[in-house]
C-alpha cells in the first residue's frame, strides 16, 4: 500500500498531487495570520518538491504549477481582508495575485539556493541540513527591508509560538525565520526518507546517494534536540502581571480611548477629550491613529491647548491627520504627547507616520524619515504609597520611558533600531478595515515590543479592530471592536535602559551568527576554493597579455608554463 502510494505521488501523479498539496497547504497557512504547523508543512513540500524537479527536464512546467497553486491558496486565504481594503474587486484580486506571486519568488530562490550550495557542501551533513534556514532567515529578512509592507506578508508565524517567543529579544524576527526553515527541513527530510521507496525518487542530498542521507540522521536528530532545547527558556519565562510589591515592579495602568457616537459618525475632537477626562485613574492614555483631523497648524495647536487644560495627570498620546502647508491635496499622519502643564510647542515625541499602506495611503498622504525617538515621562507616587517607599532622591518619581510609532510601520523590524535605550512602553495607535487585518498588526506590534523587551500599548480605532496592551508576557488583546477600555500593568523597578541583544546588534549579527553556525570550516574551504579560481584565471590572463610583449614572451616561455600547471593541478585537488 505505501510503495503504490510512493509511486502514484512520485511518479505517476507527481504534477497533481504537488499541487493539490501545496493549494490546500497554502490556504491554510498563507493568510494574515499564518500558522506554525501549516507552514512547516508547506515549505517541507516545497523543498521535497523543488529537489525532486532540480535536474529534470519537466522543471519549468512543474514549477509553473506550483507557482499558480501557492498563489492561488495564498490568495484565497488573503480574500477577505483584500476586499474589504479598497473598493474595486478588480484592483484587490490584482493585488492579492501580485503580492501573493512575488512573496512565492523568495521561497523559490531560497530553495534554488539551497541546492546549488549543497553540491559544495556534500562532504558536510550538519551545513547540508543547516544552511537552508540560513537562506530562509536570510532572505525574508532583505525583503522585510524592501517590502511596503514589511513584514506583514512574509512567511513568517503569527502569532509566534509562545515556545519560542523569548528568543524574539535575543534574534529577533530572523531567529523565527530560521527555526520554522528548520523544521522544515526535519520534516522533509522524514518525509524523503519515506519516499525512498520509489526507485525514481532523488533523495534531498546531490547526489542520490541513500548511503548520505543514513549518515545525516545524527545530524538530523542533533538539530532536532536544538529546536527542542530552545523551547525550554519559555517555561521558566516570567509573565509581567501587576504586583502588589510596589518595591520590584510599577504599577501602570494605561488606556485606550475609542468613544462611539450613536449615530456612528467619526467621533469629534471633543468625543476624544470627553471620554478621556473618565479615565482619571490612567497614567499613560492614547487615542488611536487618525483620531482628529487637523487643517492647520494653529487648529491642531489651539487643540493641544484644550487637552492640556483636562484634570488629569496622565500623559495622553494624540494621534492626527492634519494638511500639509501650501498642499491641501495631502495630509500628514501624525503623533504627539500631551500633558498638563506642558507649554505650547513643547508636544513630546512629535512622530510622523513613515510607511504608508500601498493604494489606500501612499497616493493621499506624504510619509515621513524621520525615526522615533525616547522621552523619559516621571511617574508620582500612587495613592496609598508613600514618597519614600516610591523612590529615593529629592523628587520620589520613577522614570517611564516612552516611544512610539504608527500602525504599519510596526510591520518593519528596523523601526526602533535608532533608540538609544530601552523604552518601558511603545505606543501604537492604528487603525484596521478588517479584523484579520486587525489581529496581524497586533501581533506585528507585539513581536517589535519582544525585540525591544518592552510592552507596546495598541489602540485601533476600527469599527473591529483589535486593541490591548502586549509583550512582556501578555499575547491576548483586551478587546475587539468599538469601546475604551483600561487595564494596569506591571513594570520592572527599577527599569533596564540597556538595549536587547537583537536592538543592539540588529539583523547582520543574528544572520552572521546563523551562517557561523552551519560550520567555520565549510566557509573557509569555499573561500578556499573560489580564491584559487580567481588565482588561476589571473594568471592564465596574465599569461596571454604578457605574450603579446616580446621581452614577457620569452619570459613567459621559459617558467611560466610550469607554474600555471603546478597551480591548475591543485586546483583540481580542491575542487
Amino acid at each position: 500500500m505505501a510503495s503504490s502510494l510512493q509511486a502514484l505521488i512520485l511518479t505517476e501523479y507527481p504534477t497533481p498531487f504537488f499541487s493539490a498539496g501545496e493549494l490546500g497547504l497554502a490556504a491554510v497557512a498563507l493568510g494574515p495570520l499564518p500558522s506554525f504547523v501549516p507552514l512547516v508543512l508547506l515549505l517541507s513540500v516545497l523543498r521535497i518538491h523543488g529537489q525532486r524537479i532540480a535536474h529534470r527536464q519537466t522543471r519549468g512546467r512543474e514549477l509553473l504549477c506550483s507557482w499558480i497553486s501557492v498563489t492561488a491558496g495564498s490568495a484565497l486565504a488573503h480574500w477577505r481582508a483584500a476586499t474589504t481594503a479598497v473598493s474595486n474587486p478588480t484592483e484587490s484580486l490584482v493585488a492579492i495575485i501580485f503580492l501573493s506571486g512575488a512573496t512565492y519568488l523568495i521561497v523559490v530562490i531560497s530553495i534554488y539556493l539551497d541546492i546549488r550550495l549543497k553540491g559544495r557542501l556534500h562532504t558536510d551533513d550538519w551545513a547540508q541540513l543547516t544552511v537552508f534556514p540560513a537562506l530562509w532567515a536570510t532572505c525574508w529578512s532583505i525583503t522585510s527591508r524592501m517590502s511596503p509592507v514589511g513584514r506583514l506578508l512574509n512567511w513568517w508565524p503569527a502569532p509566534v509560538p509562545s515556545s519560542y517567543g523569548w528568543i524574539l529579544s535575543l534574534t529577533g524576527p530572523a531567529g523565527i525565520d530560521w527555526i520554522v526553515a528548520a523544521w522544515a527541513v526535519v520534516c522533509s527530510e522524514l518525509l524523503a526518507q519515506w519516499l525512498m521507496g520509489s526507485s525514481e525518487y532523488e533523495p534531498l542530498d546531490t547526489h542520490g546517494n541513500q548511503l548520505l542521507l543514513s549518515s545525516r540522521t545524527k545530524g538530523l536528530l542533533s538539530l532536532v534536540m536544538i529546536l527542542l532545547g530552545l523551547t525550554l527558556p519559555s517555561t521558566v519565562t516570567p509573565n509581567s502581571l501587576p504586583r502588589n510589591d510596589v518595591t520590584a515592579h510599577t504599577p501602570l495602568t494605561v488606556g485606550c480611548v475609542l468613544p462611539t457616537p450613536l449615530d456612528g459618525s467619526h467621533p469629534t475632537l471633543e468625543d476624544f477629550i470627553s471620554e478621556t477626562t473618565k479615565m482619571n485613574p490612567a497614567n499613560v492614555i492614547l487615542w488611536p491613529e487618525s483620531a482628529v483631523v487637523f487643517n492647520s497648524e494653529k487648529e491642531r495647536e489651539d487643540a493641544f491647548a484644550k487637552i492640556r487644560l483636562l484634570p488629569l495627570s496622565a500623559v495622553i498620546g494624540v494621534a492626527f491627520d492634519e494638511y500639509v502647508a501650501g498642499d491641501p491635496a495631502h495630509t500628514r499622519n501624525g503623533f504627539a504627547l500631551v500633558h498638563k502643564g506642558q507649554k505650547a510647542g513643547d508636544e513630546a515625541i512629535q512622530y510622523y507616520k513613515r510607511n504608508l499602506v500601498p493604494f489606500t495611503e501612499s497616493f493621499s498622504k506624504i510619509p515621513s524619515v524621520d525615526p522615533p525617538a525616547v522621552t523619559r515621562w516621571q511617574l508620582k507616587a500612587p495613592k496609598g504609597v508613600t514618597k519614600p517607599e516610591w523612590a529615593p532622591g529629592s523628587n520620589h518619581t520613577r522614570p517611564l520611558l516612552v516611544t512610539s510609532s504608527i500602525c504599519l510601520d510596526f510591520t518593519s523590524p528596523t523601526v526602533f533600531t535608532n533608540l538609544d535605550s530601552r523604552p518601558s512602553l511603545i505606543m501604537g495607535p492604528a487603525r484596521t478595515w478588517d479584523t484579520t487585518v486587525g489581529l496581524a498588526m497586533w501581533e506585528q506590534a507585539k513581536a517589535r515590543a519582544d525585540e525591544l523587551g518592552s510592552m507596546v500599548l495598541w489602540c485601533d480605532g476600527g469599527s473591529m479592530g483589535v486593541s490591548g496592551i502586549g509583550g512582556g508576557g501578555i499575547r491576548e488583546p483586551m478587546q475587539v471592536g468599538g469601546g475604551s477600555w483600561m487595564r494596569t500593568v506591571g513594570i520592572q523597578y527599577p527599569s533596564d535602559e540597556n538595549r536587547t541583544l537583537y536592538a543592539k546588534g540588529g539583523d547582520i549579527s543574528v544572520l552572521a551568527f546563523l551562517v557561523a553556525l552551519m560550520g567555520g570550516g565549510v566557509a573557509s574551504k569555499m573561500l578556499l576554493t573560489w580564491s584559487n579560481r580567481g588565482a588561476a584565471r589571473m594568471l592564465t590572463e596574465g599569461k596571454t597579455a604578457f605574450g603579446r610583449i616580446p621581452l614577457m614572451r620569452r619570459l613567459v616561455s621559459r617558467s611560466g608554463d610550469a607554474d600555471l600547471e603546478e597551480v591548475g593541478e591543485r586546483q583540481n585537488l580542491l575542487e
